[in-house]
């Protein structure tokens, strides 16, 4: 190859390079720097297998965030080690057939190690309840139709079809300020929901029949979110712009 074909190839190489990470940082919504890293806890455990759905890790991706799924071990010293290298933690939401009890010990303790280590956490659904039950809140099922206008799951069996309704965001919320807007439209797909509020918690977003779509701890970087816009990011960035807020919560590209 001539001294010329090779420095047009090299140029052209180098172009596509350029034009790919521009792609990419076009797609992120977060600040360029340092690449983070987020604990995903597992959804399921069972027939040998420790998954989450692939939703939680494209939109953290999609972020600019590198997820990881942190399995349920017994071996308290390797999970601390594990939340010293993450930068957040989210807890997913439910998977059909979950060992549930045993779920929801596992991550309060992640949730633990985060809050010693000062960590952002976020909940989607599930995780978004357990957050209100760290705190000593309670749950309570989700009310069927309490309105014509109001779905908060497919039809039974079995709930895994999104519904979407509209919810009321806390004016001068860090929701309300994610979102531009205190209305807006989420998609939903669950039984239980918060019945009394957690100590240090407070209700940023509810549907219109009163379910509490949307948590923030007052003090600590934690938030939790009743709908799942780790679905549905495609839609409208402004799903991915308010999971990026919540784990930049507290840290100082968040503030």
């Amino acid at each position: 190859m001539s001294a010329i074909r090779k420095f047009k190839h090299a140029a052209l190489v180098a172009c596509c390079l350029f034009a790919a990470a521009s792609a990419i940082t076009g797609c992120q919504t977060r600040s360029p720097g340092k690449v983070k890293v987020v604990a995903l806890t597992d959804g399921c455990v069972t027939n040998g297998f420790v998954m989450a759905r692939s939703t939680n890790s494209d939109a953290l991706s999609a972020a600019g965030y590198i997820p990881v799924l942190i399995p349920r071990i017994s071996d308290t010293n390797l999970l601390a080690q594990a939340m010293d290298r993450v930068d957040a933690l989210l807890l997913t939401g439910g998977i059909k057939g979950q060992d549930y009890p045993n779920r929801i010990e596992f991550e309060k303790l992640l949730m633990s190690m985060a809050i010693e280590r000062g960590l952002p956490i976020l909940g989607f659904c599930h995780g978004h309840q357990c957050i209100n039950l760290y705190f000593g809140g309670t749950l309570m099922p989700v009310p069927k139709d309490s309105s014509p206008s109001i779905v908060h799951r497919g039809k039974d069996p079995p709930y895994v079809k999104d519904c979407f309704h509209m919810i009321n965001i806390k004016p001068g919320s860090r929701l309300a300020e994610g979102f531009g807007t205190t209305r807006m439209e989420v998609n939903t797909s669950h039984t239980m929901c918060v019945k009394d509020v957690g100590e240090g918690l407070e209700v940023t977003a509810r549907s219109d029949d009163g379910v509490v779509e949307a948590i923030e701890h007052r003090t600590l970087p934690i938030t939790g979110f009743q709908f799942h816009p780790e679905r549905i990011f495609r839609r409208d960035p402004r799903y991915l712009r308010i999971i990026v807020d919540a784990l930049e919560r507290g840290t100082s590209k968040g503030k």
